[in-house]
Order: C-alpha cells, then structure tokens, then sequence
C-alpha cells in the first residue's frame, strides 16, 4: 500500500488477477464434471479438500472428489445430458485466502427439452498454493429446496474466508 493509503497499480492488478483466476476456477468445475474429467475436476482441489452437500456424508480429499467424474449416477446423468453451471461468484480476498459465494445448478434434459434439476447455494473456500495459483479447500453445498440453511449461506456472502 502507498504512503497515502491507496493500492499501488501492482496491488489492484494482483486483486483483478486473484478474482479473475477464482472466476475461471469456479466456472472449469463445471465443464470438467460435464466433460468427466476426472484430473482437471481434482487440479482444482487441495490435496485435503473437503466437498459437503447438505447432509450427505462429505467427499473428502482430491481423489474422492475426482472420482465423483467416475460415479454410476453421475455418469447416467451425463450420457442422458446435463449440464452443471455456475453463476458469477461473489468473491472477497483476504490476502492468500478466498471465499466465493454463488449458484450452482445441475440442468438436466427431460421429454420436453432442459430444465433446472438441482439448484443450490454454494460457498467455496480457497486458498493461494506455494507453487501458484488457487485452490479449492472447502466447498459447500445447500439445496435451495425451502431449508432455510440454502438462503443463510448465500446470506454469509459479505464474509470473509474462515477456518472449518
């Protein structure tokens, strides 16, 4: 920071980069789980990264996690046609660490054309590597199906990274 309390140009540069790095994160996991792409789906996780989706039992780890490509059911809803989408994240940067807060979506191909299948609520905390770039430590998941935990995670969106 300048002696006036202002950002250099370095500073805001490296915040635009980190946000626009967090940005093509969040949205790849969507095309490598489309696309069953199990490597590109675990590059974006820490080695003990955790993926919580309500109140099923959590995958934990990059394998279980990557592996998720590979399951019957997920598989079926490949080759029947879906497609998993995120919306723009809200994203706030605390030094090396980062949440990012948005909507997740499986759409899915029905007898009369696509239509949203799974909507959720997701916070996803990530964390700057030594060797560079970012990763996903903790990811959660709320349907957003009228239990009031959906709507207070999006609500947290203002927040800044924390510890599980």
């Amino acid at each position: 920071m300048s002696e006036n309390g202002q950002l250099s140009v370095e500073e805001r540069l490296r915040a635009v980069e980190d946000r626009l790095a967090i940005y093509q994160l969040i949205c790849g996991y969507g095309y490598a789980m489309d696309g069953r792409n199990a490597d590109a789906v675990g590059s974006l996780y820490a080695e003990d990264a955790v993926y919580a989706v309500a109140d099923m039992p959590a995958f934990e780890g990059r394998e279980r996690i990557a592996a998720i490509t590979q399951d019957e059911v997920h598989v079926g809803l490949v080759e029947a046609g879906c497609a998993h989408v995120s919306t723009l994240p809200y994203v706030v940067i605390d030094g090396d660490r980062a949440v990012a807060t948005c909507h997740t979506m499986v759409v899915r191909k029905g007898e009369t054309g696509f239509s949203v299948w799974r909507l959720s609520a997701s916070r996803i905390q990530l964390s700057r590597k030594a060797e560079g770039g970012w990763q996903i430590d903790h990811r959660q998941n709320y349907l957003l199906d009228g239990d009031p935990a959906g709507p207070a995670l999006l609500a947290r969106l203002q927040e800044g990274p924390q510890q599980f």
